[in-house]
């Protein structure tokens, strides 16, 4: 691979086999996928991507060119197609790429999506956020409180101290929620993973009860003591269902892409 096509794309990839691309939500890292990774490495390529969010070379960064930038990695890393994972809006982004070139997704794995309704990002951002501000958000996205630590606090609180990249994180979270797909979702065949948290407060059950009513081919899992982040919140639990869901439908994967690509 050039250096140009690892000069445009932020990702960390694990082991080999039938490609896993993860995407973060709004405020979240490559790391949050860590154990993810770890967890599929053995029997799959599982890998994780940075949305450009705060690359100013992108002036549109809503979830549909977000997709489109998606594809683009995949066309640099020569994969013609891959299961597309996603928290938040990572998963409404993994939704637009599956909806715009179906022939590239072969399933879905989605926690905590946007797409239907969210309590966001949107309104009450101070000019300048200070800790109990971001800690309070922070909060928001976890069960328990453990979790909000100050390693996370200070990392959230720099990307929101500059307050270009706070306006472009209210850009795409405005962008998100204007973009309902809930009239799209029956068009997309292949497999779908739903794992949320029993607690989510942010994309609440009721959300994945509704993505599991339009998804044709899908399947929910809910988590007990676990918010809108369950990869980082209960990973051995995450992983297990996601593990099991894979073996599970890999013969179904397989056979939607063949007729997806058939169709295109």
């Amino acid at each position: 691979m050039s250096e140009a096509t690892r000069s445009r794309f932020c990702w960390k990839e694990r082991g080999q086999g039938e490609p896993i691309i993860l995407l973060p939500g709004l405020l979240g890292e490559l790391d949050n996928w860590g154990e993810t990774l770890t967890a599929l490495e053995r029997d799959y390529r599982p890998m994780t991507l940075v949305l450009p969010l705060f690359d100013l070379r992108f002036v549109d960064i809503s979830p549909p060119h977000l997709g489109e930038y998606v594809r683009r990695f995949m066309d640099a890393l020569g994969l013609p197609q891959a299961v597309i994972g996603g928290n938040s809006l990572g998963g409404h982004v993994a939704m637009e790429l599956a909806l715009a070139h179906p022939d590239r997704v072969s399933g879905l794995i989605l926690c905590g999506a946007s797409g239907l309704f969210e309590r966001g990002f949107t309104r009450g951002v101070p000019h300048r956020p200070g800790d109990e501000w971001v800690r309070g958000k922070i909060q928001e996205v976890f069960f328990d409180p453990a979790h909000v630590t100050a390693a996370r606090v200070d990392a959230v609180h720099g990307i929101l101290s500059d307050r270009h990249s706070t306006l472009r994180l209210i850009h795409v979270a405005r962008a998100a929620k204007r973009r309902n797909i809930e009239e799209m979702l029956p068009h997309i065949p292949v497999p779908s993973l739903l794992v949320w948290g029993r607690d989510d407060r942010i994309t609440p059950p009721e959300v994945a009860e509704r993505f599991h009513a339009l998804l044709p081919d899908s399947e929910l899992h809910l988590l007990s003591a676990c918010g809108h982040a369950p990869m980082l919140e209960q990973p051995a639990a995450f992983n297990a269902v996601v593990r099991d869901w894979l073996e599970r439908t890999a013969a179904r994967r397989e056979r939607a892409g063949v007729l997806v690509e058939a169709a295109a």
